[in-house]
């Protein structure tokens, strides 16, 4: 994975998925996206001027985020939830069961990182979540969405959307799916019905971003439109209304990302 300082908790990352077969490509993938969601949490960290514990604590709540996705991938070859196993809550109970955790942070500290790592990719935080659990939270799961966008534009979309590209030809977006971007709202995983409403909903990501940092990384990586320019350059998106509906989705998130980007400067 990337690494800036070797740390005892990434050490411990590396032995971890040493059994899982690295010519796997999903496995390899996953290595990698750890390393830059801990990149993307450490930065937005630093941005919000967090003391060192804290630092920490958002370190290895990134670092340990998606370690369920390593037995996921074992069990059932896939990175759908839907399809096999909540990688999210898979995680926190890995991470109480080998106590990685307990040599270096207290038993509430403890608690605060299971909990980053259980709710990262739920559509919303719970309500319960308040203060500095809320905070790490945030941190979490923007700097998730951050590399997100990455993997959708560099990987097999097999794996970021369960279908070729070539699935879009013909394909329209379904009205709600439109209205909830328009609206800057997150996607719900039902509302998806074609194979474009899953590349369009990744730009629902950006609505639920909670640092101007955040939307600064994602605008300065440039990948968060990618897909859907690739599709329309590649004339996958055959139909007129459609392909004026993506260039609006396009533009509206553009424009959301810049505004929340300049409350960062």
């Amino acid at each position: 994975m990337i690494k800036s300082i070797q740390t005892k908790h990434e050490r411990f990352f590396d032995e971890y998925v040493k059994p899982y077969d690295p010519t796997d490509p999903k496995i390899a993938l996953k290595i990698e996206h750890t390393g830059y969601v801990v990149q993307a949490a450490d930065q937005i960290a630093q941005s919000l001027a967090l003391d060192s514990t804290q630092q920490l604590l958002v370190h290895a709540a990134a670092l340990f985020h998606d370690i369920g996705r390593f037995e996921q991938v074992r069990r059932y070859h896939t990175f759908f939830d839907a399809k096999s196993v909540d990688h999210a809550a898979l995680g926190a109970s890995i991470l109480k069961e080998e106590k990685i955790l307990e040599e270096d942070f207290s038993s509430e500290q403890q608690a605060q990182i299971i909990e980053a790592v259980r709710v990262h990719s739920m559509l919303s935080i719970p309500a319960e979540h308040k203060d500095w659990q809320k905070t790490l939270d945030q941190i979490v799961r923007d700097a998730d969405k951050i590399d997100i966008f990455r993997v959708a534009a560099t990987q097999d979309p097999i794996d970021t959307s369960g279908q070729p590209l070539e699935a879009v030809h013909n394909a329209t977006i379904t009205p709600i799916v439109y209205e909830s971007i328009m609206q800057e709202k997150s996607v719900l995983r039902s509302d998806r019905k074609t194979a474009l409403d899953m590349w369009v909903s990744f730009l629902g990501f950006v609505f639920d971003l909670n640092f101007p940092k955040s939307a600064q990384l994602i605008l300065e990586a440039g990948y968060w439109n990618k897909p859907l320019i690739d599709l329309l350059d590649q004339n996958l998106i055959v139909d007129d209304q459609t392909r004026n509906e993506v260039a609006a989705l396009l533009e509206k998130t553009k424009q959301f990302l810049i505004q929340k980007s300049k409350a960062a400067l």
